[in-house]
């Protein structure tokens, strides 16, 4: 077995297991969210042996260019039944396969599903920045996770979501004032503030942002699931 070679053995029992997931170059399976496309990402890790390593990954559909829409937005581990990284062996994945699929489902908060709860979503966005140790003090990165958020209500055009994002933001926005490091950052905070309301104004031209960036060609031959109340 070559273990330079990750393009067919891990993809393709990922792939039966995911129907919905398309293949996306050597090492990802994609589809698309309505407000986002996730999926997973394999990445090769080289330690002893060769590993791979299988990550929750997504990517937004409501940034102003296709550019910014190419960077992900988070990428989210696994963890084993000993509860370290999910890394498994090239050499051993038809043994480790079937125990690795089954932590990957129990732990990915029902996001690779054919429809999908907005409940489900926002309960990830709150586990992945409040956990991820590399997005604490990331200011750009926790404020996309609350947009993403009031996206999501604005996207199901639903207030009580709508309100509960910007509560959340408030919440947030009062911890960040405790950093001086915010401002060097992101600019004035009650510009910021601004901004995240202005979007609620804006909703016709982020949903039409989303339609244009889910049409370009990377993106437009994935398969679709859709969120639900």
């Amino acid at each position: 077995m070559n273990t330079n070679d990750l393009k067919n053995l891990p993809l393709t029992d990922w792939r039966k297991a995911f129907p919905l997931l398309s293949r996306d170059a050597s090492n990802k399976l994609l589809m698309k969210q309505d407000v986002a496309v996730v999926g997973l990402y394999f990445q090769r890790v080289k330690m002893i042996d060769v590993y791979y390593r299988p990550l929750l990954i997504g990517f937004p559909l409501w940034k102003d260019s296709i550019e910014r829409c190419l960077n992900p937005f988070f990428m989210q581990g696994f963890r084993n039944h000993k509860h370290l990284q999910l890394d498994i062996p090239i050499e051993q994945h038809a043994q480790q396969f079937e125990q690795a699929l089954r932590h990957v489902q129990e732990q990915s908060f029902g996001l690779l599903k054919d429809e999908v709860k907005a409940e489900d979503w926002i309960k990830f966005l709150d586990y992945h920045r409040s956990h991820d140790v590399m997005l604490l003090n990331v200011f750009f990165k926790q404020a996309d996770f609350l947009k993403h958020r009031l996206v999501i209500g604005l996207y199901l055009d639903d207030k009580k979501l709508i309100q509960s994002a910007c509560d959340n933001a408030e919440k947030e926005m009062q911890y960040w004032k405790k950093y001086d490091s915010f401002e060097r950052n992101m600019g004035k905070m009650d510009v910021w503030r601004e901004n995240f309301y202005n979007m609620i104004g804006q909703r016709d031209e982020i949903m039409e942002r989303i339609r244009i960036n889910s049409m370009d060609k990377r993106f437009a031959r994935l398969k679709e699931s859709h969120l639900i109340l």
